[in-house]
């Protein structure tokens, strides 16, 4: 292991991070904040000291004598593990010196969610509405920064040796994407990214109502907040600025270009790639070959008719001005709420126009299996991905299969291709470990005795056991205590931690993360 190359790529890491909050600062300049201005370039000057620094030390450590890269799939591996660890400490910093935040723990916390795409908070709807233009901006680029992939910008800027960086940072790439040069896939993917972003932009800023609960909305306001709702789209993150998240805006319009462009999110990146380098005819193709993509669509369609129906079976308030309960007299507005929060939890992004927790619990119970199954590989979308799912039910019946005719060949296949045993071994390994931590993290949740607010005081499991699923799956709202009106800001710190570990856990698939802990991955 070359420690002192690994040193080397975190430096040049956090000079990247460092280069990155002065966006803040000048976006608090233009509000004339103060506070956040000193604590944006405060951030800056310290990360920048710190990863100069390192740098510096650690120089001279990627090459060999004759040239060559010293630095390998061990030495990629732990950056990504240690970048993701080393960006939620330093982007901590914003929050702690513009008095954002007083907590270590809590911006500590804040932080993870934003640069893992998570979006679990601990702030209460007043602390949200109350902070600042320029940390409320960084609270979401966190979001933008960390769905596109600190390493992936990097591998872009220091493609040498970046193969590890890249496998590692872009778990379910397509094979021919892999084949390309790295700096080519890893630009085509940016190029994407920023595409997708500068046209969401647009779009919402256009259609974005102008008036508000507080009044009339400038346009300058209203690009800005098409700002921070883009990076939370795209990046599958959630962050808003507004208490009520996207309910604020009241527009079905503005909630149909979030649904359009969260479900493109939650498809592999590879197509949109390959629809600029080769053109629609390909990535369509591509598309309709695809099962996971067809799966995708299949699970979003179904659920958001399934919920839809239900929802206007039940009725909710029914017409009752007196009843707590929602409105879903109306088809058109349970398809409409329907198809917003099904898009929003199985591609992990989280925004909300309903209270789903107050939804019937076979809906609530379909929203939560949505969250596990996750959106496509390739995407920024969190879970276990489609493809997957989808691989492990075709091994479970090629094993019913080799039970009734053992003699007989029977091959798992997906789209065409035959997939070998020890491909479909480490999905299934994957799996079972998703599931050993789900267990394990629930039972340590609970041991940390936290005490959910009214009214789901006696609903403490409900609340530990979704509260590990939204962060292993990077999905931000879970159920009852951690439900999509409801924060994380009660739990002790310990939990914070806890979570905050399993949300970069789910951020970089597991591996990544745990090879870390192992002594030989360490050893020369």
């Amino acid at each position: 292991m070359n420690l002192r190359a690994v040193g080397w790529l975190i430096g040049c890491v956090l000079l990247l991070l460092a280069g990155f909050m002065l966006v803040p600062a000048i976006v608090a300049a233009g509000y004339g904040e103060e506070k956040a201005v000193e604590g944006c370039l405060l951030s800056a000057l310290l990360t920048a000291a710190c990863g100069g620094l390192t740098t510096f030390v650690c120089r001279g450590s990627t090459m060999t004598k004759e040239g060559r890269v010293d630095y390998f799939r061990r030495e990629g591996l732990a950056v990504v593990g240690l970048a993701w660890l080393t960006s939620g400490i330093v982007g901590a910093l914003p929050f702690l010196f513009s008095h954002t935040m007083s907590s270590p723990v809590d911006a500590f916390f804040e932080s993870v969610s934003g640069f893992t795409t998570t979006g679990a908070t601990i702030l209460s709807g007043e602390a949200i509405a109350e902070m600042s233009k320029g940390i409320a901006f960084w609270r979401s680029f966190t979001h933008w920064l960390g769905g596109i992939g600190i390493v992936l910008v990097f591998v872009v800027l220091f493609p040498s040796g970046g193969r590890s960086l890249f496998r590692s940072e872009v778990p379910g790439v397509s094979r021919e994407a892999v084949q390309q040069r790295v700096r080519d896939s890893a630009l085509g993917l940016v190029r994407v990214y920023v595409g997708l972003t500068a046209f969401e932009v647009v779009l919402l800023w256009v259609l974005a109502p102008t008036t508000g609960p507080a009044g009339a909305i400038t346009g300058f306001d209203r690009l800005y907040d098409a700002a921070i709702h883009s990076f939370g789209t795209i990046a599958t993150g959630g962050f808003s600025n507004h208490p009520s998240s996207v309910a604020f805006y009241q527009s079905w319009k503005v909630e149909l270009v979030l649904v359009a462009f969260m479900f493109m999110a939650g498809i592999n990146f590879a197509l949109y790639d390959t629809f600029l380098r080769k053109g629609t005819k390909s990535a369509w193709r591509m598309a309709i070959g695809s099962s996971e993509i067809r799966t995708y669509a299949g699970l979003v369609a179904g659920s958001t008719i399934f919920i839809a129906l239900v929802l206007w079976f039940w009725g909710g308030a029914n017409g009752d001005p007196n009843s707590p309960l929602p409105e879903y007299s109306s088809i058109l507005l349970s398809l409409r709420d329907s198809v917003f929060a099904v898009v929003s939890l199985v591609t992990s992004t989280g925004f909300g126009t309903a209270d789903f927790d107050q939804w019937p619990d076979v809906c609530r119970m379909l929203l939560m299996l949505l969250c596990v199954s996750g959106a496509c590989a390739g995407s920024t979308g969190g879970g276990i991905k489609v493809v997957r799912v989808l691989i492990i039910w075709k091994a479970a019946m090629q094993s019913m299969q080799r039970f009734a005719r053992p003699r007989a060949i029977h091959n798992v296949r997906m789209d065409g291709r035959a997939i070998g045993d020890s491909m479909v071994g480490m999905i299934g390994a994957y799996c079972g470990l998703w599931f050993l931590v789900f267990m394990l993290g629930t039972l340590m949740l609970a041991a940390t005795n936290i005490h959910p607010p009214s009214p789901h005081e006696d609903q403490v499991l409900l609340t530990c056991g979704t509260a590990v699923l939204a962060a292993l799956n990077n999905i931000g709202p879970g159920l009852a205590g951690v439900g999509p009106t409801q924060s994380f800001g009660f739990m002790p710190d310990a939990a914070k931690l806890l979570l905050s570990f399993f949300m970069i856990l789910g951020r970089l698939e597991f591996y990544a993360v745990v090879v870390l802990f192992v002594p030989r991955f360490w050893r020369s």
